[in-house]
C-alpha cells in the first residue's frame, strides 16, 4: 500500500488482500485482482478482476470482471463482466454482461444486455441494447 498525501491518492498494490476496512480522505486506485473487505473514500478506482465488499464514496470506477456486494455513492461507473448484490446512487452506468440483484438510482444508463433483479430507477437509457 502506497500512499501519496499530497495529492490525496492510495495506491493498493495488484493482488494484495485486505481484510480490515480501508478508510481515506482522498482516492483510492485498486491494484489488478485486489481482495479488499470494505472502502471508504472520496473516490475509488478499480483494475481489473477485484473483489470487493461494501464501497461507500462519491464516485466509483469498477473495471472489468470486478466483484462486489455494495455500493453507496452519488455516480456509479461499472465496465463489462462485473457481478454484484447492490448499487444504492444518484447515477449509474452499466457496461455489457453484467450481473446485479439491485439497482436504486436516479439514472440508470445500460449498455449491451446485463442481467438485473430488481431496478428502481427515474430515468433508465439503453444504448446498443440488442
Amino acid at each position: 500500500m502506497k500512499v501519496d498525501k499530497k495529492r490525496g491518492i492510495m495506491l493498493l498494490e495488484s493482488f494484495s488482500k485486505f481484510k480490515r476496512p480501508i478508510q481515506f480522505e482522498g482516492s483510492i486506485v485498486v491494484g489488478i485482482g485486489c481482495e479488499v473487505s470494505d472502502l471508504i473514500a472520496k473516490e475509488v478506482i478499480t483494475s481489473k478482476g477485484c473483489s470487493l465488499g461494501n464501497i461507500s464514496c462519491k464516485k466509483v470506477f469498477l473495471a472489468a470482471f470486478s466483484t462486489f456486494k455494495s455500493i453507496k455513492a452519488e455516480e456509479v461507473r461499472i465496465l463489462n463482466g462485473c457481478v454484484g448484490e447492490s448499487i444504492t446512487a444518484r447515477v449509474v452506468r452499466i457496461g455489457k454482461n453484467c450481473r446485479i440483484a439491485e439497482i436504486d438510482a436516479e439514472t440508470l444508463e445500460m449498455e449491451g444486455s446485463s442481467r438485473i433483479d430488481k431496478i428502481n430507477a427515474n430515468k433508465i437509457r439503453c444504448i446498443d441494447f440488442i
